[in-house]
């Protein structure tokens, strides 16, 4: 699954925020309480609405006191319940850890001389739960670092575009599902986020059980590993997620103009010197975005979007300004706001797309028809196609082919090594239509 740039944007920067693909609904009274962190923000802002600044300890921490009665409102640690004496400060419980840092990014408290108090804004949003829910949704999404709670390196890794993690979770919560699941297509669409093996659990940790966990939007069932195997969990969707969380219908849609004009571009997509042929064919308006038909073109043949692409036409070279000094160096026209009827004019026109310059996949784009646009239909279809695209970073047609001669032959010497490269078998011909066209309609 990969994502049109205006979506990825709205995700990462409107998630929670006016115009964004995810949005808070208002509750009714009893569900707010359902809500673990919310109860027990509101638990520590009733003990500065009521006693005024609290003291801290010399630590910095809240007094014992105040963690306990926090720590009862929040998701249980089954340690804490089974020996409550065991719990002595404010970090002995991440709950509390973390709704107490929420209350003080979202602007409810502010610590000063080593006293907790809420501040004057602070003091109007805990009068409606709603106001405060969003105060604390905002610092959750945008403000606080849930990776400076565990100990894995990349901060970013399921707080950066975390919107996505919702949209899944509304789109396929319906039935428990594990957490590798969600975390494989989040780094779909984030690829350069993922760093091996552990990223996964990271995913897991930041996205479930510190974030949708304290908001009462999931359950998290844990099943341990065995020796030689990852911890991972079990994710189900509560009945509060679907009242809460509201997603954009259309939100993976592409977008294009329905002006006057505007025509259907039957694409013959062809892979250069692929043999036998490796090809798609597309219907796409031809007002659409030449940003939004590398989604296309990498949606519909198998591309991963990993790596840098360009249209060529007569000798002329267009891509996304990467403001780098190689973009600069190619001596490149930047595509933004470039339609595909800027380049293709009509049938038996043109032009070359190339992906990866280091492997250096070129396509071969010809326009096979030109169609009326049926404003009913939801472009773009994919209507043929046939084989497998190649793995990304193989070696270009050459070293894609070599790889095939060598899974011929399971005696090969290379032959375990790309077998385990793959993650499995690999069908040169297989190529799923449906596949491709449920990822467009947003199905994915």
């Amino acid at each position: 699954m990969i994502l049109f740039p205006d979506v990825t944007k709205n995700i990462v920067e409107k998630t929670f925020r006016p115009g964004g693909a995810v949005n808070l609904m208002r509750l009714t009274e009893e569900d707010y309480k359902k809500i673990p962190v919310l109860q027990q923000v509101i638990c520590l802002c009733g003990f500065l609405r009521d006693e005024g600044p609290v003291k801290l300890t010399a630590t910095g921490n809240l007094p014992l006191r105040i963690v306990s009665a926090m720590e009862s409102l929040g998701v249980k640690d089954w340690y804490y319940e089974r020996y409550p004496n065991k719990l002595r400060k404010e970090t002995d419980s991440m709950s509390v850890r973390i709704a107490r840092a929420l209350t003080e990014f979202s602007g409810i408290a502010r610590k000063r001389s080593n006293s907790l108090s809420l501040t004057k804004n602070g003091e109007k949003i805990i009068r409606d739960n709603h106001l405060m829910l969003m105060a604390i949704i905002e610092a959750y999404v945008y403000k606080l670092c849930i990776g400076s709670f565990d100990g894995y390196e990349d901060f970013r890794i399921g707080q950066y575009g975390i919107g996505l993690s919702l949209i899944l979770v509304d789109r396929f919560g319906d039935e428990p599902r594990d957490s590798i699941f969600y975390a494989d297509h989040y780094f779909d669409v984030f690829p350069y986020l993922c760093k091996g093996r552990s990223s996964a659990n990271c995913y897991s940790v930041r996205s479930f059980e510190r974030f949708m966990l304290y908001l009462g939007l999931v359950n998290v069932k844990e099943n341990r590993g065995s020796l030689w195997s990852e911890t991972t969990n079990t994710i189900t969707r509560t009945d509060l997620f679907k009242k809460l969380i509201s997603v954009k219908s259309d939100l993976f849609r592409m977008h294009y103009s329905l002006d006057a004009g505007v025509k259907v571009y039957q694409l013959k997509i062809s892979l250069c010197n692929s043999e036998p042929l490796i090809w798609r064919r597309i219907l796409v308006p031809s007002s659409v975005l030449l940003s939004d038909l590398h989604i296309v073109i990498q949606n519909c043949m198998g591309w991963q979007n990993y790596h840098l692409h360009q249209y060529i036409k007569d000798g002329n070279l267009y891509s996304e300004n990467t403001g780098d000094d190689l973009w600069k160096e190619m001596n490149t026209t930047d595509y933004a706001g470039m339609k595909l009827s800027d380049l293709l004019h009509g049938e038996s026109d043109s032009i070359i797309y190339e992906y990866d310059f280091g492997d250096g996949w070129k396509h071969n784009l010809v326009v096979e028809r030109v169609l009326p646009l049926d404003e009913g239909v939801n472009y773009p279809v994919c209507t043929g196609g046939e084989m497998h695209c190649p793995p990304e970073d193989c070696g270009g047609i050459p070293g894609y082919y070599n790889m095939l001669e060598v899974l011929k032959n399971p005696h090969h010497e290379e032959y375990e090594g790309y077998i385990m490269w793959l993650n499995g078998p690999f069908d040169p011909a297989a190529f799923d239509i449906d596949r491709v066209n449920a990822v467009f309609s947003g199905d994915f």
